[in-house]
């Protein structure tokens, strides 16, 4: 190990933890080095703009250069790859098929699907299929966290068309529905949007706290039992919960 990089990155470690900044000082103490050589390792950080110096408090903290840097991973995670593996563990898991959706306006379009060997069902789902956000539980994931505007604008816009005699057609049971997936932390759908399929949603939040993606657990009516869903939600917060993490989300 090269300990001055070893020691430079302890440096940023140590001032993640501590936003409001420390002083050289501190640093050497936590460091355990003189103050001299804190000074350098610090100083070279500057220069690269990974950590800024507040000239009134002489305070150092973490600089900007790790925005662009964040910005930089952000844009070019690909979310089929962070979340497939863990789609594949959700499946094989509950032996139900498991989806990624992404939010595109106000239409959900599936990016990914891993199928059950266990389960026979074909559904309607398939990789760049639309679906509408009212009636399916990935839909409801995300749109429970749309801020007020939004969730106007959909609603006002939204045909609420009935695709089965289950599905939700009326703009304030959607809105109940919202609250209560806010509540209970995912979504349902019990034959809204295909009849004899049920189906379970999780959102997906991202490094700014939005929720552009969601997760779900999709198998036949007679196999998603109240009961049996007691066992499949915890797992399927699980997973998202995860694909959050593996995306940059913090709470």
């Amino acid at each position: 190990m090269v300990q001055s990089v070893d020691r430079a990155l302890m440096i940023l470690d140590i001032l993640k933890q501590h936003p409001k900044g420390l002083g050289i000082t501190e640093l050497a103490h936590e460091l355990n080095v003189a103050k001299s050589t804190a000074h350098r390792l610090v100083s070279t950080l500057e220069t690269y703009d990974y950590v800024t110096q507040d000239r009134e408090t002489s305070r150092y903290s973490l600089g900007l250069k790790f925005l662009e840097m964040q910005q930089v991973v952000m844009e070019n995670m690909d979310i089929v790859a962070v979340a497939h593996p863990i789609l594949e563990a959700l499946t094989e898991e509950c032996g139900e098929i498991s989806h990624l959706v992404m939010r595109d306006h106000f239409d959900v379009v599936y990016i990914d699907k891993v199928e059950s060997a266990v389960s026979t069902i074909r559904i309607y789902s398939r990789t760049g299929k639309r679906a509408p956000i009212y009636c399916t539980a990935v839909g409801k994931a995300i749109a429970a966290h749309f801020d007020e505007p939004l969730l106007q604008e959909y609603v006002e816009q939204a045909a609420f068309q009935p695709l089965t005699r289950h599905t939700i057609s009326e703009p304030e049971a959607f809105k109940a529905a919202l609250q209560k997936v806010l509540t209970d932390g995912y979504a349902e759908d019990n034959e809204e949007h295909e009849e004899g399929i049920r189906c379970i949603g999780a959102p997906i939040f991202n490094h700014l706290g939005q929720v552009p993606y969601a997760i779900s657990i999709t198998g036949p009516l007679a196999r998603m039992t109240d009961a049996r869903l007691q066992t499949l939600i915890p797992r399927l917060k699980q997973a998202a919960a995860a694909i959050s993490r593996n995306i940059g989300y913090r709470k």
